[in-house]
C-alpha cells in the first residue's frame, strides 16, 4: 500500500512537471502485469512533443532513479500507433544491487490501449503487461 502511495505521488508529480513544458499531447496508461517479475510499472505517462515527433516517458521506476521524465526513442509503426522505448541505467532490485531496464510500450491511440514489455539486463526472462490508456491534461 505505501508503494501504491508513492507511485501516486510519483505520476503527479509528472504530471506537474509536465504541464510546465509546452503544449504537448499527453497520455496516461494504466497497466496490469500478466507476468510475475515485478518490472511492469502501473502506470506510465507518455508525453508526445514536437507534432509527435518525441517523446518523454515517466513511471515509478524512471521516478525512483531519476525524478523526472526522461527522453524516450518513438517509432511510428502504423497511422495512430507508436512503439515507445526507454532505457533506465542503475535501478534498483534488491539490497544495494542495481541493473539496467529497458522497456517498451506499444501504443494504439485508436483503441487507447497498450501493451509493455520491460527487460532487466542479466536475467533472461521478460514482464509483459497491458491496460488502457486515457489523454490527461
Amino acid at each position: 500500500m505505501k508503494q501504491l502511495k508513492k507511485m501516486s505521488l510519483a505520476l503527479l508529480a509528472g504530471l506537474c512537471i509536465a504541464s510546465q513544458a509546452q503544449a504537448a499531447d499527453r497520455i496516461m496508461c494504466e497497466l496490469t502485469a500478466h507476468t510475475r517479475f515485478g518490472l511492469v510499472p502501473p502506470k506510465v505517462l507518455i508525453e508526445f512533443n514536437d507534432n509527435r515527433g518525441s517523446a518523454l516517458a515517466y513511471d515509478a521506476h524512471i521516478h525512483e532513479v531519476y525524478g523526472k521524465p526522461i527522453a524516450a526513442e518513438l517509432e511510428e509503426t502504423r497511422a495512430s500507433r507508436y512503439t515507445i522505448s526507454w532505457r533506465i541505467e542503475n535501478l534498483p532490485i534488491r539490497g544495494n544491487t542495481t541493473s539496467s531496464a529497458q522497456s517498451m510500450l506499444r501504443l494504439n491511440l485508436k483503441t487507447m490501449t497498450a501493451s509493455f514489455t520491460g527487460y532487466l539486463g542479466g536475467y533472461a526472462n521478460h514482464a509483459r503487461g497491458s491496460g488502457k490508456c486515457r489523454p490527461v491534461s
